[in-house]
């Protein structure tokens, strides 16, 4: 690999400095103009050789392309727009050609930086003789009043997700998904959200993250959630099983009041991005009701970091 030196100002060349950054790499530290608003949401992401990615089988250049893309999920799930990126890298040793790795890992990275406007301002790169990791932390502010959290549900609220789920990581859609920052945005400046997140580790565990924040419970129809053609069981307890626990979909699943989802319905332009899959209840559990009406206990299920 060329020398940090060399490696820093060809960044510098690759990511100019754009607003509201001031300062960006090349010093001890970024400055970002935070005059526009009194809020700044911050999102961070690792990802590993072997965990979120093979390189075995993956390009360079489409996992620096997920890097960026994972948190900027995170920022619409929050009803946040994206202002600056700090990547920061772990370089196997072992790589033949550094050089040409890291020029495919800027180019994901760059794709999804200049398609939605964020500066890449800074962040660090060091050798290792472990596998390659990558981690990005992206700065965001909100597109409303505050920031959308995943703790404002309300009983009788809608439950809605914004797209087909299951399948995402056997089909690749996991490294080339577009984040949902527009129809996030579009959701915040038009209705009271009460809650959103995104479905990183599957809809079962992610909705059950979604109610315990909110101190409520759920019900979900099971003929109502949305199956991905990526899944490839054709038997549909299987196939509902992979939607609600597969993970890696990002899509968006958000709680409003039922007023303004029957508004949203009315609005054919936007209405089919969205699928409602069921309710927001007092009790505090979740459970999945099947087409006869019949009711069983909606467990948790996708996936979970192992931390011993």
């Amino acid at each position: 690999m060329n020398s940090e030196l060399q490696f820093i100002r060809a960044l510098q060349n690759r990511f100019p400095v754009r607003s509201p950054v001031q300062v960006g790499i090349g010093d001890d530290g970024a400055v970002v103009d935070c005059s526009m608003t009194d809020r700044q949401v911050v999102v961070i992401d690792m990802l590993l050789d072997g965990v979120h990615f093979d390189l075995k089988d993956t390009t360079p250049h489409l996992v620096g392309r997920k890097a960026m893309a994972v948190n900027l999920s995170d920022l619409a799930a929050m009803g946040c727009w994206p202002t600056a990126a700090f990547v920061s890298l772990a370089v196997p040793k072992s790589l033949d050609s550094a050089d040409a790795f890291l020029e495919q890992v800027f180019a994901g990275i760059r794709e999804l930086s200049t398609h939605w406007d964020v500066c890449v301002a800074g962040g660090d790169t060091n050798t290792w003789d472990g596998p390659f990791v990558i981690d990005v932390c992206l700065t965001g502010i909100p597109v409303g009043q505050h920031p959308v959290l995943r703790s404002g549900a309300r009983p009788g609220d809608v439950l809605l997700v914004t797209g087909p789920l299951g399948g995402s990581l056997n089909s690749g859609r996991h490294l080339t998904f577009t984040p949902r920052l527009e129809l996030a945005k579009w959701l915040v400046q038009n209705y009271d959200i009460h809650a959103m997140m995104d479905i990183s580790d599957g809809l079962a565990i992610d909705l059950h993250r979604m109610m315990e924040a909110s101190e409520t419970g759920a019900d979900v129809l099971a003929d109502a959630v949305p199956i991905h053609p990526d899944v490839r069981s054709t038997a549909r307890n299987s196939s509902l099983l992979q939607a609600l626990s597969d993970g890696e979909d990002f899509e968006l699943l958000l709680a409003m009041s039922l007023g303004d989802f029957e508004t949203l319905n009315r609005d054919a332009e936007r209405s089919h991005d969205f699928h409602r899959i069921g309710v927001v209840r007092k009790e505090r559990r979740c459970q999945l009701i099947d087409g006869r009406g019949r009711t069983t206990a909606l467990h948790v299920a996708g996936w979970q970091h192992e931390i011993s």
